[in-house]
Parts: C-alpha cells; sequence; structure tokens
C-alpha cells in the first residue's frame, strides 16, 4: 500500500499536544467537544490542526458550518 502522506520532514515541530487534539477531533468530529475536553478555546483547536495541516501538507478534515469529517488522508494519518 502506497502512503499517499508525504515524509514528514527533520524539522519536524508536532508535538503530543497536537496529536492529542487531532485524535480527540477524529473521534468527537466536533470542534466545540474537542476544545471542552481539552479545555482549550475552539480558535486554538482550529489553529492547533491547520498547523498540523500546513506541517505536513495535506488535508487532514473537511469541514464547514454544519459537520466535520476525516478526509482519506486524515483516516491514514
Amino acid at each position: 500500500m502506497v502512503s499517499v502522506i508525504p515524509e514528514m520532514h527533520k524539522e519536524t515541530k508536532m508535538d503530543l499536544r497536537q496529536l492529542e487534539v487531532f485524535i480527540n477531533l477524529a473521534e468527537s468530529l466536533n470542534y466545540s467537544k474537542t476544545a471542552e475536553n481539552l479545555h482549550l478555546s475552539q480558535p486554538a483547536v482550529s489553529r492547533i490542526i491547520q498547523r498540523i495541516e500546513d506541517e505536513i501538507g495535506v488535508t487532514l478534515f473537511y469541514r464547514n458550518h454544519r459537520e466535520v469529517q476525516l478526509t482519506k488522508n486524515g483516516k491514514l494519518f
């Protein structure tokens, strides 16, 4: 199986907290619930997810005003 996620660069800045946010959002599919669960603001959750996506170069979530869904890359991550 070929991974569609590019290899991470050696200068990775991702930390365990960011991964915790990703995992919680992937399970809840709700930014507000993730923020509440992790004692963060909703904008902080959004920024963390955006940083992860920018760092690895792929979109992990489809999002609109009504719903959040994992992308294929998000499921592989």
